[in-house]
């Protein structure tokens, strides 16, 4: 083709359609509002000292454009990375905004450099500064004192990753998986994760995962309550907490012994129409569990509650008084706040599961995926700790302070995609936004306010755990 036919026009109703070489992007609002941000926090710097990966060949382009690149990739809606190529159209664009000369434009270029995450001691290197990241963004918006959330999660693998095997896996039951363990705080942000095999044992690990944790928060912060899901209930976990005099509240599967425990309950306490509550105190016959440890039962009518929560125990399928209610089953050793003071301190737990949803639905958590089971863990880890944390703090804090906050799937047509125009005046590179809605651009213009307002930084000295 020559270069007449590229400038070939044509008419669509009274419109003539032609063809510009101009630097314009779709990508308006995520090159105005990203490229600000990043350099406001020092986001570069932060990459070079951290990421440790050596690029020694002489033709190397440069590690943060790489990471740089990713990053976008998921802020565009990529979720493989074989969707570099959704913003590359208008690339000199996200360029001059975010400081760089150059950007990957071949989703190879990314894999290899992940690649190069070859080893425990490499992944563990970026995981530790990843966490204190995490602990750093916390301590931008000032939180002392939170939840400690601890939650895991089943990834289906369709190709021949390392680790991934065949185990737990309700939704696609005999598929290959990873089973990562995640942890959070009550306000949203992601602190750890460990990636593991798909045939792992639920709670493996899980003492030293949630003690690494809790040395992950900022210094000084103060966690009220450990609160996990029923995959943690296992009595070492239980006794470790204990021992550090950390008081947890944890969900328990409702085995036969404890549905057996339910029929002797004669005083339940209503709190809600449809819902009840009652406490007791149990101990397994397993000789592990050396003492009796107080329980919370929740049953929620469901004629009266359609939406109910919980399950309804096989035991009681044939009871009629029975039959007609879902239950749900915690462990504490709290033993002075009320049965619904219990519950609703564990409720809001239920959000966890809305977060891995988004870092697996919008951030690519489940599919940026590399055969190499430790280069998958640090893109895992580069994912959920800093990606989706950055982009949280930013969600939070400007765009949606005052407001419920938005998922990145709401965000990016709102804030993201908006069409800009790249231009020069005075021999300096402008970028022209297309905001035409007063509205709309007084709150874009608010946004950049407040982030060129923001005196944090994510710089932090590298670890090295060699």
């Amino acid at each position: 083709m020559n270069y007449s036919d590229r400038n070939e026009s044509f008419k669509i109703n009274q419109v003539q359609v032609e063809f510009t070489e101009k630097s314009v992007s779709s990508w308006g609002g995520l090159a105005a509002l990203l490229g600000k941000y990043l350099e406001q926090i020092c986001f570069r710097e932060w990459v070079l000292e951290c990421v440790p990966i050596d690029e020694v060949s002489p033709n190397a382009k440069g590690i943060y454009e790489k990471v740089l690149a990713h990053f976008l990739t998921v802020l565009s809606g990529g979720e493989r990375f074989s969707h570099l190529s959704w913003w590359g159209h208008g690339v000199e664009v996200l360029c001059k905004t975010f400081g760089v000369e150059w950007l990957p434009q071949s989703p190879s270029v990314i894999t290899r450099f992940w690649n190069k995450i070859s080893s425990q001691n490499l992944s563990e290197q970026l995981s530790c500064s990843a966490r204190e990241l995490a602990a750093r963004i916390i301590s931008w918006e000032g939180i002392e004192t939170d939840n400690l959330n601890l939650d895991s999660s089943v990834i289906t693998r369709y190709g021949k990753q390392e680790g991934a095997h065949k185990g737990y896996n309700p939704k696609k039951k005999g598929r290959p998986s990873h089973h990562p363990l995640l942890a959070f705080i009550g306000q949203g942000y992601v602190i750890n994760l460990w990636n593991r095999p798909g045939d792992t044992w639920g709670a493996n690990g899980a003492v030293e995962f949630r003690n690494q944790s809790a040395l992950a928060l900022p210094e000084g912060f103060k966690i009220n309550y450990t609160l996990c899901d029923s995959g943690f209930y296992y009595v070492e976990f239980i006794e470790n907490l204990e021992k550090q005099g950390q008081k947890y509240v944890i969900a328990v599967p409702i085995q036969q012994c404890f549905q057996k425990q339910f029929l002797n309950i004669d005083d339940w306490e209503s709190c809600d129409e449809g819902i009840e509550l009652a406490d007791f105190y149990f101990k397994h016959e397993d000789e592990k569990w050396t003492k009796p440890r107080r329980y919370v039962v929740v049953r929620q009518h469901i004629e009266t509650r359609p939406q109910a929560v919980g399950k309804q125990p096989s035991l009681f399928k044939e009871l009629e008084q029975w039959n007609r209610y879902r239950f749900s089953l915690y462990i504490s050793n709290n033993t002075e706040s009320t049965p619904e003071e219990i519950w609703r301190e564990y409720r809001p737990r239920a959000a966890d599961e809305n977060i891995i949803k988004e870092l697996k639905e919008s951030y690519g958590l489940a599919s940026f995926n590399l055969k190499s089971f430790w280069a998958t863990d640090a893109v895992m880890v580069m994912t959920a700790l800093v990606f989706y944390n950055l982009m949280h703090f930013l969600n939070r804090t400007v765009l949606n302070p005052n407001t419920p906050k938005q998922q990145l799937k709401t965000i990016r047509p709102q804030w993201l995609i908006v069409p800009a125009l790249l231009g020069t005046s005075s021999r300096r590179s402008i970028l022209r936004i297309g905001i035409r809605a007063g509205e709309f651009r007084n709150k874009f213009q608010t946004a950049l306010r407040k982030i060129q307002l923001f005196s944090i930084t994510c710089n932090c000295d590298a670890v090295d755990t060699s």
